[in-house]
């Protein structure tokens, strides 16, 4: 159901793109493939913002383990070294 406010918009995805979208949305209990890519530009969103203000690391922690991991994502890497 479109809103008044939105706007219909189509992609084209390649082969494997598709998939990952479709592994997404179900590992992510996502309603529709459009629900999980404003989730996915809202979060991406989120990123370059902090990219901007020079945070150029995303660190993960395993809860149970304490184990963590720094993700790398050089789009943001690069909007970081701008920033500054």
């Amino acid at each position: 159901m479109a809103r008044k406010d939105s706007k219909r918009v189509a992609f084209t995805f390649d082969v494997n793109s598709l998939e990952a979208l479709e592994e997404m949305k179900e590992e992510g209990h996502y309603s529709s493939l459009a629900e999980t890519v404003r989730d996915s530009l809202q979060i991406n969103r989120a990123l370059q913002t902090q990219a901007k203000k020079g945070y150029n690391e995303i660190i993960v922690r395993d809860p149970e383990t304490g184990n963590e991991r720094v993700l790398v994502i050089p789009s943001l890497q690069s909007l970081s070294r701008k920033g500054k």
